[in-house]
């Protein structure tokens, strides 16, 4: 009990360090949250369709929006590293008596916690755009999951890149690279059968396509798909565990 109450509260400084480097640092956060809510805001009100969900094109695209402010503000989450290297602080936790795996769940908490200060800010303003969760409270706790999953496999696969590359211009440069195709090649904007057919196996192939659906399908459907969710659920589990695995052992040797 000692020994976990330990690692337990390793993490908890770990995490608390990071949201007070967050809120010194708060271009971290605007930075990360004004696309998505130009995305929202502008984009949605403007192309306006009822190819898809009727009339309300913005509870459609919604699910897409919340991914992408998962990809950036996870996405972007390593580049804490680059700072705490800087500073030095990077490695005195390092030569510490915590666990390695402390380290990289602290990273991973502080980014979930980023993620959902947006992703909150996202549904406050979709509420005034008249868009309702109809799958209730229930639906809104199974999207909490599938968002805190995606976290932690793309914050998780952030601080192994962190770990990767020597240089903050380059990790910024990998994440900016990769973001918005993962967004576009999905089924953020469109559903699967208005893609074109050479865009449709990337598509398929995009992990992120089926989280949005999900996620798409609480916010419309009045029923719950447990069969789509609990699949989600597992790829997203396997993809997190992986990316886990990877920044710890790069944790472990390379530095």
């Amino acid at each position: 009990m000692i020994i976990r109450g330990g690692i337990k509260m390793r993490t908890f400084s770990i995490v608390l360090r990071n949201v007070k480097w967050r809120f010194k640092n708060m271009e971290t956060i605007i930075m990360t949250l004004i696309q998505p809510l130009i995305w929202l805001l502008l984009f949605t009100t403007i192309f306006q369709s009822e190819t898809y969900v009727g009339d309300n094109y913005t509870a459609y695209t919604l699910p897409g929006i919340l991914i992408l402010v998962t990809l950036t503000s996870s996405g972007m989450s390593g580049i804490s590293n680059y700072s705490w290297k800087s500073e030095g602080i990077f490695y005195r936790i390092f030569i510490s008596p915590v666990k390695r795996s402390s380290i990289v769940l602290g990273h991973i908490f502080d980014a979930a916690i980023l993620t959902f200060v947006e992703v909150f800010i996202l549904l406050i303003f979709s509420f005034f755009l008249s868009v309702k969760i109809a799958t209730g409270i229930l639906g809104c706790l199974l999207i909490i999951c599938l968002i805190f999953f995606c976290v932690f496999f793309v914050a998780s696969l952030s601080y192994a890149l962190s770990m990767i590359f020597k240089t903050e211009n380059s990790f910024l440069a990998i994440v900016n690279t990769f973001t918005l195709p993962i967004f576009f090649v999905s089924t953020s904007l469109m559903s699967y059968e208005y893609i074109p057919a050479a865009f449709k196996i990337p598509v398929s192939l995009n992990p992120f396509t089926y989280v949005i659906n999900s996620i798409r399908d609480l916010i419309l459907q009045n029923s719950i798909n447990w069969n789509s969710i609990l699949g989600t659920f597992l790829l997203f589990l396997i993809l997190g565990v992986s990316a886990f695995l990877l920044a710890l052992h790069l944790l472990k040797t390379r530095n």
